[in-house]
């Protein structure tokens, strides 16, 4: 079963993914926790050259979709037929949301390039994570990066709305202002009507 986790920085996405791993993990099911891009070697080498680099739009599209396939290839496959659960700290509609909406690079480009990266593979389910921009400025605070400009996130945060509108069934739409341990239970509810986990 493939998880993911989605939402502007500043949402809680980052939070929910590991409270979730760490309750799996207690119950004792096989369990791995990623973050995209990165957790492999080549990819958290990729993740500082982006995070640290001015680069254009479409450079930047490339890397991110190299770091992911090193991520599906070496570590969600090999977990997946293993029969774990593998949570994810972003995945590909960070890129359609960042990339297509956010640096505006063509959508069919984008779309095509996720697809090789991760084999056609898509989540099982994804967790979104909806705040108003403002909140997640302030929940920001001083750790901004280049990626968080308020017209920047604005179209993010829009097209993170549109495209959990277009895949219904995959989606789930949390209200990121609430408390932590309420959508917490939110997350687990919709696990077990979705898929019958015992949680």
């Amino acid at each position: 079963m493939l998880l993911s986790f989605e939402g502007i920085d500043g949402s809680g996405k980052s939070t929910q993914a590991r409270k979730l791993y760490e309750h799996i993990k207690g119950l004792g099911y096989p369990v791995s926790l990623y973050r995209d891009p990165g957790s492999t070697e080549l990819a958290e080498r990729i993740r500082e050259l982006v995070l640290n680099f001015e680069m254009d739009p479409t450079t930047e599209l490339l890397l991110f979709e190299t770091a992911r396939s090193s991520l599906v290839w070496e570590r969600i496959f090999p977990d997946l037929k293993e029969g774990k659960i593998v949570i994810l700290d972003r995945f590909i509609d960070s890129t359609t949301a960042y990339q297509g909406y956010g640096r505006e690079i063509n959508l069919g480009t984008v779309s095509v390039l996720n697809h090789i990266a991760i084999r056609g593979r898509k989540p099982d389910l994804t967790f979104l994570l909806n705040i108003p921009l403002e909140l997640a400025l302030q929940r920001i605070g001083q750790k901004k990066t280049r990626f968080e400009n308020k017209e920047y996130l604005k179209r993010v945060r829009d097209a993170y709305l549109l495209i959990a509108h277009q895949e219904r069934e995959r989606f789930v739409l949390l209200d990121g202002t609430k408390e932590e341990e309420e959508l917490f239970v939110e997350v687990l509810r919709f696990l077990r009507e979705r898929f019958g986990l015992d949680l």
